[in-house]
């Protein structure tokens, strides 16, 4: 037996299912940015398409990193050092996101403001809705 099967075993029931809807937050997003992605490529053209595809990526990315670093499990954490964990890995999300937006900018010779902010907005905005679906609350993710 791995460390991350006792870990799973000593975990809360709370932290479980918080995990899990935050993995389904996610899934949910992936699958709307894509959706989103063809619409513009169908709408738009390839341009528009490639900024929403990447505003999916820039929103994506480090919202998976504050996640898997502020919900990981350590056997003994005190309330400060999960406290701090949090403040740590929002600070590391928000630096994630200036360094995708100014890579996308760098990288990408076109592109369409609207498409890529917009996306970016919307997977925002969704995933506040699906928090308050799943949950009647926010996780603050």
């Amino acid at each position: 037996m791995n460390s991350n099967d006792r870990a799973n075993r000593t975990q809360g029931v709370h932290s479980r299912k918080v995990r899990r809807q935050a993995a389904q937050v996610f899934l949910y997003q992936a699958v709307l940015g894509l959706i989103v992605t063809g619409i513009a490529l169908l709408a738009s053209g390839t341009i528009a398409a490639i900024s929403a595809l990447s505003a999916v990526i820039v929103y994506l990315v480090p919202n998976l990193y504050f996640a898997s670093r502020a919900l990981r499990f350590s056997k003994g954490q005190t309330a400060r050092r999960a406290l701090a964990e949090m403040y740590v890995s929002q600070i590391w999300k928000m630096g994630l996101s200036i360094l995708g937006f100014a890579t996308v900018f760098v990288l990408l010779k076109s592109v369409d403001p609207f498409s890529l902010f917009g996306t970016f907005i919307l997977l925002q905005i969704s995933g506040w809705l699906m928090q308050l679906k799943l949950n009647k609350r926010f996780l603050k993710l």
